[in-house]
């Protein structure tokens, strides 16, 4: 969830109204948390952060039925594993969950343009790399839409099962979730992050799932949850993931 702190509409609270009002039984907020090497006008600032756990903690305390988690969506660049410990030694988070947004300056998900020139193959195979970089560090609890070079329907033209068995593969060996995310839902590629090809090798390979709405808004809490537990059960999964303090449980569907 994302809030007007990054790329987001509202405050914690709004987002938790909505969520009690649908019947959701436990939430996270995991807004954009600085980058490492760069600001942007999407990711908070270090000075940001206080402000956004005070806010969760409002959100907590004005809810206190709805269990609210404080969390970060933290990007992973090369060479940043330095800043992402600093960052979990700062206040007493539930769950990080590990995203990759930029291959080196290209950004991977801002605007389909930037992908009309690019060698889409290439560029999907860079990103696979950098991800399963992510989950070899163990730095995070789940891996964030998992397949986000489809979203402006830029796809390589090849089958790609042998890449995301090998990314998979290693995701396994990291002991890291990956996140089913509604979000594709609402973007041009119109597909849920990850496909159910990616989803059912996930399942073989045993590689656990936390569930994402990727909200920007209040009313995109808990989107389309239902279709998402469909797209699971259909892969074989029976449980997700929940996280306290950054210790994971299994809870079943």
């Amino acid at each position: 969830m994302h809030t007007e702190l990054t790329d987001g509409t509202g405050r914690p609270v709004d987002y938790a109204r909505v969520a009690v009002e649908r019947g959701l039984d436990e939430i996270g907020c995991s807004d954009h948390a600085p980058l490492s090497d760069r600001e942007t006008d999407w990711t908070m600032k270090k000075s940001d952060l206080e402000t956004y756990v005070n806010r969760v903690r409002e959100a907590q305390a004005k809810f206190p039925q709805l269990p609210i988690k404080l969390g970060l969506e933290v990007d992973y660049l090369p060479g940043c594993e330095d800043w992402v410990q600093e960052l979990a030694a700062m206040y007493p988070w539930d769950y990080f969950l590990g995203s990759v947004h930029y291959l080196g300056e290209f950004p991977v998900d801002r605007s389909a343009k930037d992908w009309e020139a690019q060698d889409v193959e290439a560029r999907w195979r860079e990103y696979f790399e950098l991800w399963k970089k992510a989950a070899q560090t163990r730095l995070f609890d789940s891996l964030s839409h998992p397949d986000l070079p489809k979203k402006f329907n830029f796809r390589p033209k090849t089958d790609f099962s042998s890449v995301y068995d090998d990314v998979l593969r290693v995701v396994a060996e990291s002991g890291v979730a990956i996140e089913v995310s509604t979000a594709g839902l609402r973007k041009p590629c119109r597909e849920m992050y990850p496909s159910e090809s990616f989803l059912k090798i996930a399942r073989r390979r045993n590689v656990p799932i936390t569930l994402g709405s990727d909200a920007h808004i209040p009313q995109d809490v808990g989107a389309d949850y239902g279709k998402a537990l469909t797209l699971a059960r259909a892969c074989g999964y029976d449980k997700i993931c929940r996280f306290t303090l950054r210790k994971r449980d299994l809870v079943k569907l």
